[in-house]
């Protein structure tokens, strides 16, 4: 049962609401330029990941200079960069990295580090390139298929440069998947082609150090796809911009499903609930998003849902709000169908005092007044507070993210948690996150990299 200081704390902090509207206060960022923003958010991360990448890379070099047949040592490290890219974003990896790091008691640093691992996928990709490159220039072998490779890599690599992936989502994960495939599949023919070449046997071949890399990297990109099945998503919720779509499966939080949307690309929807009773079936929760779901949610408000069968991944993926759990108290600031994969955090809670500060457009018309009912009605006997602001009243639709920040900051100041999540869009995560990190606070957001 929640006490009765937490619930005078509650209320007041909604008084505070009530002046915020009357008079509303403004945060001022010393950095001006979000692009600098985000370069700071992201700093700690970058770094640690950037050590590691440049530790590897002077390892190689090392081997490199001492090597005799400079062409395979270059060529292993090519391999090996390749290993790590593709690791650094595989399922399972992902899953052992949160599981660990993770919880690694409350040490914010780690889990930068298992949050940010998106850099190093990056770094081992150029990495990739550079090995790859450096062992063209030693080898005798003239190969249009190395070169179509290395052209390959550069490709996908440009294609997944934020302000080309998030516009053209579909074609990054077209080319991000399919030209890699073929890439590795082509790499594995030339791995063999220049073997041979060189008069080795077949037994030879495979005892390599390269040919053992090359299995794991093969094994890294089947995995995934073990266990993927077509499922038939069920529309249980409709709101002007929300819908739910429900799917078998135990919910969990701080979790998320990857399911198709028509073009046979994954994308992420965090694991919700819209029954709280029910433990055998999960919702996802769909906003207007670009090309990956806008069709869907207004075809669904027109009595028309569009995705009556897609396939999912059997492996669910972590995100920064797993690590929620191990604090004992709690701010999270959401906006608008961010709320959906916070639902789980808040009706599986075991132990941790949260308070909720949403900010949205019309909760009650795109969530319902009955499912925010409930909710509240579920939750209502543990450490929790929402307090619920809608941007469509007068007396806030014409406020920014400065006022919002300030209000975020009155709300961490107000109740003094350990650490603050935020669940809202690019830009306010991107603001919100390097204010809280301005103030030297510990601050959870999405890091916008994948």
């Amino acid at each position: 049962m929640k006490n009765s200081a937490s619930i005078d704390l509650y209320n007041n902090f909604e008084d505070k609401i009530n002046d915020f509207k009357k008079n509303p206060k403004s945060y001022k960022f010393k950095l001006k330029s979000r692009l600098l923003r985000q370069f700071y958010n992201s700093l700690s991360g970058f770094l640690l990941w950037a050590i590691m990448a440049i530790l590897f890379n002077l390892i190689g070099i090392y081997f490199f200079n001492i090597s005799l047949n400079k062409s395979d040592s270059a060529s292993m490290f090519a391999l090996l960069s390749l290993f790590f890219t593709i690791a650094a974003r595989n399922y399972t990896v992902n899953y052992i990295l949160f599981d660990s790091l993770g919880n690694i008691g409350k040490n914010y640093l780690l889990h930068e580090l298992a949050n940010r691992i998106g850099f190093f996928h990056r770094f081992m990709a150029l990495s990739t390139i550079a090995w790859f490159f450096v062992h063209l220039n030693y080898t005798n072998y003239d190969s249009s298929i190395a070169l179509f490779i290395l052209i390959s890599l550069f490709i996908i690599t440009i294609s997944a440069f934020a302000i080309l992936r998030r516009k053209f989502h579909n074609s990054f994960e077209i080319i991000h998947r399919y030209l890699g495939y073929l890439s590795i599949s082509l790499l594995v023919y030339y791995y063999f082609q220049i073997n041979f070449n060189q008069g080795l046997s077949i037994s030879e071949i495979i005892t390599k150090a390269d040919f053992f890399i090359l299995f794991a990297i093969i094994v890294l990109l089947i995995s995934p796809w073990i266990g993927v099945k077509r499922i038939e998503p069920e529309l249980v919720h409709t709101g002007p911009h929300v819908i739910g779509m429900k799917i078998q499966g135990k919910p969990s939080f701080g979790t998320y499903s990857r399911i198709t949307l028509g073009t046979y690309c994954y994308h992420p929807f965090g694991d919700s609930m819209i029954d709280f009773n029910d433990m055998e079936n999960r919702t996802l929760y769909m906003t207007p998003a670009g090309d990956r779901t806008s069709d869907i949610v207004y075809s669904a408000n027109k009595g028309n849902f569009i995705l009556p069968k897609c396939t999912i991944r059997k492996n669910r993926n972590k995100g920064f709000m797993y690590h929620h759990s191990i604090f004992d108290h709690i701010l999270i600031v959401v906006t608008g169908g961010g709320i959906a994969p916070i639902i789980p955090c808040l009706v599986l809670n075991k132990k941790t005092k949260i308070d909720v500060l949403w900010i949205g457009r019309s909760q009650s018309e795109e969530f319902t007044d009955e499912l925010l009912g409930n909710l509240l009605n579920k939750i209502s006997d543990q450490e929790i507070g929402i307090h619920i602001l809608d941007t469509t009243q007068d007396d806030l639709k014409n406020l920014t993210n400065e006022n919002y920040a300030a209000l975020a900051l009155s709300a961490y100041e107000h109740y003094k948690p350990e650490a603050v999540f935020i669940m809202s869009n690019q830009n306010f995560t991107i603001d919100l996150v390097y204010m809280f990190k301005e103030n030297d606070i510990k601050v959870y957001g999405a890091t916008f990299d994948s």
